[in-house]
């Protein structure tokens, strides 16, 4: 279980949401809604909120509070090329990507420094298949070593969303959809977002241009699994108003928390 995991059963801060089972054929149209702020168990001793600031539609960082934040940086060409995330103010981890010709992300890098917790120099290298899937090979270099092949895994898209994430040691995650629209569909770099949602550090961007309903990790490397569900009501442009989600794992007690939508 990462850290995201960790902190979705202790603090009830998550929007896992990731792939679609609905049509994605046809483009959804930028209508210019942006999410501004999630709130999550409003009114409780528990509330968090995420707070999104945005330099038109590009999103330039995700502020969680008490010095906890994802901080966004852009080339010339508009590519989302770092993203700084901080702990207690301090810079826990940076990941640089690089694109090709057609702007696509070919690698990132993941460097965690000693504010993370973690440690050591994650590379992923990207190939985008014809069936809608992505190839990633992951490498791991530590202090005094060079990179070596840790694990593969595959990502399966459906129209824009990632539905599936298949790891080679049979771990697998995957994710259903609504047919509403996401709170992040219009935001600038969307489809790196999601790739990026899946670190420790990661802001949690899962969703492209639906709703996740349902989240489901499998796999004989495992011993407990998650089982998640999401439930909205959506506001007069289908955008999630509110939403709650319960939270599974393995034997625990099954955990509950209300999400509320505030857009721009």
């Amino acid at each position: 279980m990462n850290l995201k995991q960790f902190l979705l059963v202790t603090l009830f801060i998550s929007v896992l949401a990731c792939s679609s089972e609905s049509d994605d054929s046809k483009e959804t149209p930028n209508d210019g809604v942006l999410v501004e702020k999630i709130i999550y168990d409003k009114g409780t001793e528990d509330e968090y909120t995420e707070t999104f600031i945005y330099d038109g539609n590009k999103l330039m960082s995700v502020d969680y509070g008490d010095g906890y934040k994802n901080v966004y940086t852009y080339d010339d060409n508009d590519n989302l090329i770092k993203d700084d995330a901080y702990a207690e103010n301090e810079l826990a981890v940076t990941i640089a990507l690089e694109y090709n010709s057609e702007n696509k992300v070919t690698s990132y890098t993941e460097t965690f420094y000693e504010g993370s917790g973690l440690e050591g120099i994650y590379k992923y290298e990207l190939t985008y298949n014809n069936d809608d899937t992505i190839t990633v090979k992951v490498y791991k270099k530590a202090s005094s070593s060079d990179f070596e092949l840790k694990y593969t895994e595959t990502i399966t898209l459906n129209g824009k969303n990632i539905v599936k994430i298949v790891h080679d040691d049979d771990y697998t995650e995957s994710y259903t959809y609504d047919n509403k629209n996401s709170p992040f569909k219009n935001i600038h770099a969307i489809e790196v977002l999601n790739l990026l949602s899946n670190h420790e550090y990661g802001a949690e961007i899962y969703s492209n241009t639906h709703n996740i309903i349902s989240f489901v990790e499998s796999g004989d490397s495992i011993s407990d699994n998650y089982n998640d569900t999401y439930e909205y009501t959506y506001n007069e442009n289908n955008y999630p108003k509110t939403g709650i989600a319960t939270y599974s794992y393995g034997n625990l007690e099954d955990e509950v928390s209300t999400i509320e939508f505030v857009y721009k």
